[in-house]
């Protein structure tokens, strides 16, 4: 190649980059960032698939973050370790690392393949690094017409630096969106337990209301302190400083406390609580404290939204090697235009805000605590027809897989 052609290459390398950057700081949401990088990715180095990894969720580990097509879902689960992974040598060394013969490579982390039945030939893997700090990797697999070259890291590379920067915004959006909502919803506790407390010191107030005013406030005291907890156990999930226990769990035991814990409550009301589960429901790998904290939030929504005089039951069973837990409800239900909405953070049904008082965070963290131990959460429901929330954890070799 010609010095003109170099020049009018590299001339067009440039322009591409210019418009990518255009493109990559069109949006402040993360997941159609990481979706338009990875698209870019694959089709800027002519490859099969690309897959983005940040970190940390935790430390010493790496976690799929978008992936090209149907593989997307199931990366998500996969945890990379740091040593002796490609990804994890890219992100230790700040390096471009390319793998001509992935097959052959004992950095390969085959469980990857195995996963998505994909395999994996080649690839390209470079850091992602924002003000000389490393938060990810970009990998591009499967070179469509030779080995990777020069062109290829370079690309890759110029890429990778425009993207941390748009993700790295994106985050930081991301953070100060979550402090604005943490914000407006403490001020509404906040401004009850002001003016009630006002009220009390005024010279006209009768002795007859005082009583009212500090219920009210103690109530909405309550309120506010349950609040800053959720919000610390929600940011604590959020961001993997929460460790998570790794011990055999007993959920049957976990269901069997927490009908205990709830069936006061429930009394009050006259709702019945009843929980069916065979007596050789097998144990699961997990957290027991975070795994009955999702329990007691299932089963007290149950109760708190159910009607009078109204039923609760809790399913336990094995399917497709995992333990399947569904919490039913005799309540009201929720809107079909409610239930893609509900397991978002602060989301409250709008009729229930006036019945019901809580933090709308309640389920957001259940179902963060599933997922950490590779399962799901799913809801179903109709008006008039009650409610059932559902979660899986894996069994055995899967959860071992899914860990």
């Amino acid at each position: 190649m010609g010095e003109v052609e170099v020049l009018q290459a590299q001339i067009a390398r440039l322009e591409r980059m210019l418009e990518v950057s255009r493109l990559l700081n069109s949006t402040l949401n993360l997941e159609e960032l990481l979706i338009q990088v990875q698209r870019i990715a694959t089709s800027l180095t002519a490859t099969e698939a690309s897959s983005i990894l940040l970190l940390p969720k935790a430390l010493g580990e790496l976690h799929f973050q978008t992936a090209t097509g149907e593989a997307k879902d199931k990366l998500s689960k996969i945890v990379v370790p740091i040593e002796g992974s490609i990804a994890g040598e890219v992100v230790t060394t700040g390096y471009p690392m390319v793998v001509n013969d992935a097959r052959r490579d004992p950095r390969h982390y085959g469980l990857v393949d195995d996963a998505t039945h994909f395999s994996t030939r080649s690839i390209l893997a470079v850091p992602l690094v924002v003000k000389g700090k490393i938060i990810g990797a970009v990998e591009v697999l499967n070179k469509l017409d030779g080995e990777f070259t020069d062109d290829d890291v370079e690309t890759l590379t110029t890429l990778a630096d425009h993207a941390a920067v748009a993700i790295e915004n994106a985050r930081l959006f991301h953070q100060s969106d979550f402090i604005s909502e943490v914000v407006h919803e403490l001020r509404t506790p906040l401004s009850s337990i002001v003016g009630y407390a006002k009220m009390l010191t005024m010279d006209d107030m009768s002795d007859e209301m005082k009583p009212q005013f500090a219920t009210t406030i103690y109530r909405e005291g309550t309120r506010l302190g349950q609040l800053v907890n959720d919000f610390l156990d929600w940011s604590r999930l959020e961001s993997g400083r929460e460790w998570l226990a790794r011990q055999p769990v007993d959920l049957k035991q976990v269901i069997d406390e927490t009908v205990r814990i709830i069936e006061p409550q429930a009394n009050e009301r006259g709702i019945a609580v009843a929980a069916h589960c065979p007596g050789d429901v097998p144990e699961i790998v997990g957290d027991p404290a975070r795994l009955k904290q999702v329990v007691i939030n299932l089963v007290g929504n149950a109760v708190k939204y159910n009607r009078d005089g109204g039923k609760v039951r809790i399913d336990a069973h094995v399917r497709d090697g995992c333990l399947c837990v569904s919490v039913s409800d005799t309540g009201d239900g929720i809107a079909e235009q409610d239930l893609p909405r509900i397991f978002e953070r602060f989301y409250r049904v709008a009729d229930s805000e006036k019945r019901v008082k809580g933090t709308g965070l309640g389920l957001c963290i259940a179902k963060q605590i599933v997922e950490l131990h590779g399962g799901e959460m799913t809801v179903e429901s109709e008006l008039g027809a009650g409610s059932t929330f559902a979660f899986t954890l894996p069994l055995g070799d899967k959860a071992a897989r899914d860990a």
